[in-house]
């Protein structure tokens, strides 16, 4: 395999694997903190403070994160039912369009969404000693991650290195 190739392919596996953990880590923690928050309500009748901002906070970082992550597994909201049955210039092109759709949209979010991020400088939340941009963060870095998935596949899908039936998610049937 050639070195330029080999480096995409490792980098991409990283990344996965970064994702993966990532989303998997948010959501167990989202699902104990959730839990706990229910449990010292009702079972101990004594709510804590950080019930509803941090689950909150959490959710909405994974959220952005959850998103590149769909993206990096194809299995983002589309319509392939579609584009399967497409003649393969057309898919190929309608796959291209909308990787640069998407690159589109993620350097947006990663653009505005750092500014909105930057705005909230030192703040922490109420509940709980921690810095909002924690949380904040996610939302440009989920949208650069989408912005270098999408231009990553446009550019393997342009040279042919990447069929655009593999673009797709895996069949349902």
């Amino acid at each position: 395999m050639a070195p330029i190739p080999a480096l995409i392919a490792r980098l991409d596996l990283w990344l996965t694997r970064v994702l993966d953990a990532a989303v998997v880590g948010m959501a167990g923690l989202l699902f104990v903190l959730l839990n706990v928050a229910v449990f010292t309500r009702f079972a101990l009748n004594n709510s804590v403070s950080w019930s509803e901002e941090l689950p909150a906070h959490v959710l909405a970082a994974l959220t952005f994160i959850g998103a590149a992550y769909l993206t990096r597994t194809s299995e983002h909201l589309g319509f392939d039912a579609v584009v399967r049955i497409m003649r393969p210039g057309l898919k190929r092109a309608v796959m291209a369009a909308n990787l640069i759709l998407m690159a589109g949209f993620g350097a947006m979010l990663a653009w505005y969404g750092g500014i909105a991020a930057a705005s909230f400088g030192t703040r922490m939340l109420i509940s709980v000693d921690l810095p909002m941009g924690l949380f904040r963060w996610a939302m440009p870095v989920g949208g650069a991650l989408i912005a270098l998935i999408s231009v990553t596949r446009l550019a393997g899908l342009l040279s042919g290195q990447v069929d655009p039936d593999d673009l797709l998610p895996e069949s349902d049937a």
